[in-house]
């Protein structure tokens, strides 16, 4: 039915926003913001789409963290002593606790750089590249524990001597 000035009202009563499942499954197999409108302007926003590299990355860190753990309860089942003070109050809880932190404080942190991934940590260095940083950190950490599984404690699970 047109107003006064001859324009109909096209109005509907469903409101679109209540249909969160819809927009969930929608905007996760067809993105439709993947960059800002305006090249100054996509530092600002989150998107809801991000390069696979960046998911690889976040699933490696992840990944490398479970590792880690894996590899400090073997060591720590053979004499070793837990470095970390914050780790080791956590293992005082036992082993539940110990891999609920390690994977929490690992996990939690990974979804917000993963969210602000196109932003510039501290100014200087994009966010990506602290997620290379954790990554490549994470690697000398699980280098540095199969060093002590060969070299310290003897127990030979990569060269066989």
């Amino acid at each position: 039915m047109p107003d006064g000035d001859g324009i109909a009202d096209r109005r509907h009563n469903a409101d679109r926003r209540e249909a969160t499942w819809h927009a969930f499954l929608y905007g996760n197999f067809r993105p439709r913001r993947r960059l800002g409108r305006r090249e100054a302007d996509g530092h600002l926003y989150l998107f809801d789409w991000y390069e696979p590299r960046v998911l690889y990355l976040a699933l490696g860190v992840l990944l490398l963290s479970c590792i880690d753990a894996l590899f400090t309860l073997n060591l720590l089942n053979h004499g070793a002593a837990e470095a970390n003070i914050f780790m080791a109050s956590a293992l005082e809880r036992g082993i539940d606790g110990f891999l609920t932190s390690k994977i929490s404080m690992t996990g939690i942190p990974l979804v917000f750089l993963v969210a602000v991934v196109r932003r510039k940590f501290l100014g200087a260095c994009s966010v990506e590249s602290l997620l290379q940083f954790f990554c490549a950190g994470y690697l000398l950490l699980i280098c540095y524990e199969i060093y002590l599984f060969e070299f310290v404690f003897d127990l030979n699970i990569i060269f066989d001597a």
